[in-house]
């Protein structure tokens, strides 16, 4: 009864419910239409809390129709709100009048990965006091390998769109960002809340072979204008280093 009572809020159709419903069938649709709209409304509320930007860049009209789109064909299956919307930027991708916001679903992808390293627990960092002393300790520093946390994810995104999050995070305008420019994007945790950080190429490059587990001179891409230095200064701003060990023999 339960799942039908969900089913048939979130359905045009409700003529399959009504027959198991006790007392007056007018009353009873009556009653059924204000709490299928009380929930609507409420799935939508809950999609624009978790997709702030993707709404501010489609318009609040837009988006909330585009909502209930979606929570009509994807309802809720987790009482944790929190989590709802993980299959949006998929369901936008394939929504028809969205289609010419290429970037739309990048944007929501980002903004649900950005929510839930926000829930996700933090994890014991080395503060910058401690990686100093390994590395001044340290006969030769190339050979020591560097763990970063587990919640350090590293993307490649085909436009732009680590510049579009921060510019609207900071609120400053965005007409001078490109969005059909790649970029490579670093989401982190730090101080309870997640970050995105857009870095180069090389930065890229660097912060995988740290994430397989290679020698910092392993790790060092061939290029000359990689800043090894200023490279890891940033890796303990972010608090991204869990554990420094020498590369055994």
């Amino acid at each position: 009864m339960h799942n039908d009572f969900i089913q048939a809020l979130l359905s045009q159709d409700q003529s399959h419910l009504h027959p198991k419903l006790e007392g007056d069938t007018v009353e009873n649709a009556v009653r059924f239409q204000v709490y299928q709209n009380n929930l609507v409304v409420s799935l939508q509320d809950a999609l624009a809390d978790i997709f702030p930007i993707t709404q501010k860049l489609v318009g609040e009209t837009f988006f909330r129709a585009m909502a209930r789109e979606f929570l009509l064909q994807h309802p809720p299956t987790s009482p944790i709100i929190s989590e709802y919307g993980a299959n949006f930027s998929d369901f936008i991708r394939h929504f028809e009048p969205a289609q010419s916001v290429g970037f739309l679903p990048d944007v929501a992808s980002l903004e649900y990965q950005l929510l839930q390293l926000t829930h996700a627990a933090e994890v014991e960092t080395l503060d910058h006091q401690s990686i100093s002393t390994t590395f001044e300790k340290t006969q030769d520093p190339s050979q020591l390998v560097l763990e970063l946390t587990p919640n350090c994810q590293l993307l490649h995104a085909p436009f732009a769109v680590g510049s579009l999050i921060l510019a609207n995070q900071r609120d400053v305008s965005s007409n001078h960002i490109n969005i059909n420019e790649s970029e490579y994007i670093l989401l982190h945790k730090s101080f309870l809340y997640a970050r995105l950080s857009v870095i180069s190429f090389d930065q890229a490059c660097f912060i995988k072979a740290l994430q397989e587990g290679v020698t910092l001179a392993n790790a060092v891409p061939e290029s000359e204008g990689f800043d090894l230095g200023g490279s890891l200064a940033k890796l303990i701003e972010w608090k991204l280093i869990r554990n420094i060990a020498l590369q055994p023999d």
